[in-house]
């Protein structure tokens, strides 16, 4: 399943948490057509330009990590992630290969490239929209980092043991169709990271609206609910291990925490 432009939207928008009442994530959607109509959309030039700014700095040396657009001068680790990834590589005679849905030029990787960098094999795969993957291409490849349009093509180049979502699956229009295309497949783990859940009978479908101090855009997406979206894994997947991610939002009055949950392949 291939990322349109304007399907999925870049980790910038996502680090907006808190919000007031004009901005943050609003309404109840009945469709993705709907969701769209009160959308403003998002410049995805802009973004993806300023992504690719600070992303050069940290190849050139110039910054220690960048996360959405912002270059640091400290890499933020986020131990629950490299917990899994070295588990998995533990039991695959110290290899790892995995596809990154959703992961911007690399931020994932070189965060925690440092402490994967021993391993005999590692191969992370990127998947993001076209201006994303033909930037990577040229740009950030590296023995270990490639970057493609789709799914089916990941899987065609690569046999990865994890499928990982960062943020990046609640933007997507339909994600339980491409769930379905990972439960399809033989990958063995997969970790969907930095999601809210509400505790309702199914999914809501909101519209995120972005404040202007970071750029005018809004664009849907999703809130899924947590036993809608276990019940779906469950025939195929069982819980490994579920963590905070450290963030929160606010839907209407209430405040969810952001959440990861491992998923390992049955049988």
């Amino acid at each position: 399943m291939p990322l349109k432009k304007g399907e999925f939207i870049p980790a910038i928008v996502k680090r907006v948490v808190r919000y007031s009442f004009k901005y943050g994530w609003h309404g109840r959607y009945p469709n993705w057509q709907e969701a769209m109509k009160n959308t403003t959309g998002y410049n995805a030039d802009a973004i993806f330009e300023r992504v690719k700014a600070a992303a050069i700095k940290v190849k050139n040396g110039q910054a220690s990590y960048e996360r959405d657009g912002i270059a640091t001068d400290h890499v933020e680790l986020f131990y629950p992630l490299l917990s899994a990834l070295l588990w998995i590589a533990s039991q695959n005679n110290n290899s790892l290969s995995l596809i990154d849905y959703g992961g911007s030029l690399g931020t994932s990787y070189r965060q925690n490239y440092p402490f994967l960098k021993h391993l005999e094999h590692l191969q992370w795969n990127l998947i993001e929209q076209k201006m994303f993957v033909d930037e990577g291409r040229l740009n950030f490849e590296d023995e270990h980092l490639h970057f493609y349009y789709s799914l089916d093509e990941a899987l065609g180049k690569s046999n990865p043991q994890l499928a990982l979502f960062s943020s990046s699956l609640q933007y997507l229009e339909k994600p339980y169709e491409l769930l379905e295309q990972i439960k399809r497949s033989e990958i063995p783990y997969l970790l969907i990271d930095r999601t809210a859940y509400i505790n309702e009978p199914d999914d809501r479908l909101t519209v995120q609206k972005v404040p202007p101090a970071f750029y005018d855009a809004s664009y849907p997406c999703w809130f899924f609910s947590e036993q809608k979206m276990v019940d779906f894994l469950s025939d195929t997947f069982e819980p490994v291990f579920k963590f905070e991610s450290g963030q929160k939002v606010v839907l209407g009055l209430e405040e969810l925490d952001y959440t990861g949950r491992l998923w390992k392949r049955k049988g």
